[in-house]
């Protein structure tokens, strides 16, 4: 009797996590934020997908279908505005309505935590398979299904000497395709793009538990900025911010094999602080108090 009972306690807490991660994606994806991904497909479509049709009509040939969402990636522009279309999207996560305190109440403080942890990581993953999904649909026409770099961004430098100083050429610099496969670089941006906004995510979270969620939306910004404008200058400091961990292509130099930066590093770097941010907001949940519950 007491292991069917453990049993069932178990298999509750289970679907209590998994009920609370789902109505706050709902809440997030069925309401009138899904605009956000409406302006950032529009957004994407002038930064990346218009310039490197372009590139493709001056070359006479097709891209690679995942170039697009490498450029993403690793274009700076985008890289500043994505986490904050991300953090407007998150800004009131976790929800603090009559629901919210419903499900902080009933389910127990802990299970209601997990349940934010796991929409935290749906969340991001839907977020990602979007931006996937819209920059393969977008260059569809002028695209080739294939995981390699294309020669329409290896060699339009040598086919248009003139043209290397054009924005295009810095969406997929030679950092990246002298130096990894895309699959590679793929696999990597999506990696480490999950753990930054894992991050922010999880700061919001950790504030909001202290009962200070605004300063959350502001550190994150702060972070964001700030981040950015040390990769612009290139400053040695930039290590210090997520975003430079993000850009695959800051890693590397054009030539030189030895990377400047390792990926073990930025992928130990998120590790670390996603890791103890989680580990806080545990051992301060018991603090957080939904405003209306005093």
């Amino acid at each position: 009797m007491g292991t069917d009972r453990k049993k069932q306690n178990i298999l509750h807490k289970i679907k209590t996590i998994l009920y609370t991660a789902a109505v706050e994606w709902k809440n997030l994806f069925c309401s009138a934020k899904i605009c956000v991904l409406g302006i950032l497909l529009i957004f994407m479509n002038e930064q990346i997908i218009v310039p490197m049709k372009e590139c493709s009509h001056l070359m006479g040939q097709k891209l690679s279908c995942m170039e697009p969402y490498a450029a993403i990636c690793n274009s700076g522009v985008v890289m500043l505005i994505l986490p904050l279309f991300f953090l407007s999207m998150m800004a009131d996560f976790p929800r603090e309505d009559g629901i919210g305190m419903f499900f902080h109440i009933r389910c127990g403080r802990v299970s209601w935590l997990l349940g934010e942890l796991l929409f935290i990581v749906m969340s991001i993953i839907t977020l990602v398979v979007y931006i996937t999904v819209v920059s393969m649909l977008l260059i569809s026409h002028d695209s080739k299904m294939t995981l390699e770099f294309s020669d329409t961004v290896t060699k339009y430098i040598a086919a248009f000497p003139e043209r290397a100083g054009d924005y295009v050429v810095q969406l997929l610099p030679e950092n990246l395709y002298n130096q990894m496969k895309l699959s590679d670089v793929v696999l990597h941006s999506t990696g480490l793009l999950f753990l930054y906004f894992a991050l922010l995510a999880l700061i919001l979270l950790l504030f909001t538990l202290l009962n200070h969620k605004i300063w959350g939306i502001f550190l994150d910004g702060g972070i964001i900025l700030l981040g950015t404008v040390c990769c612009a200058l290139r400053l040695d400091s930039m290590w210090v911010f997520p975003m430079a961990h993000t850009v695959v292509w800051l890693h590397y130099s054009e030539y030189l094999a030895e990377p400047v930066y390792p990926l073990s590093a930025s992928y130990l770097y998120f590790g670390i602080i996603d890791i103890l941010l989680i580990a806080v907001c545990i051992a301060v949940r018991k603090k957080y108090q939904i405003r209306g519950i005093i």
